[in-house]
């Protein structure tokens, strides 16, 4: 396993960490404030690099490799 699929690894535990740590903030903050439309813009990123890390997972793509 190449390099890019440990920090595929890494980034998408990190990603689902942060998911979870969102979905227990949306039960606290309110639909229409500012906080809850950072919270829907941080999903953005977060999901994203996830996607990312499942692609390299499962492509096996190594570049350095």
């Amino acid at each position: 396993m190449g390099l890019l699929q440990t920090a595929s690894r890494t980034i998408i535990g990190v990603d689902i960490l942060f998911l979870l740590l969102l979905a227990f903030s949306f039960q606290y903050i309110e639909p229409g404030t500012s906080s809850y439309i950072v919270a829907q813009l941080t999903l953005v990123p977060i999901l994203l690099t996830f996607v990312a890390g499942v692609i390299v997972l499962y492509t096996g793509w190594d570049p350095l490799g």
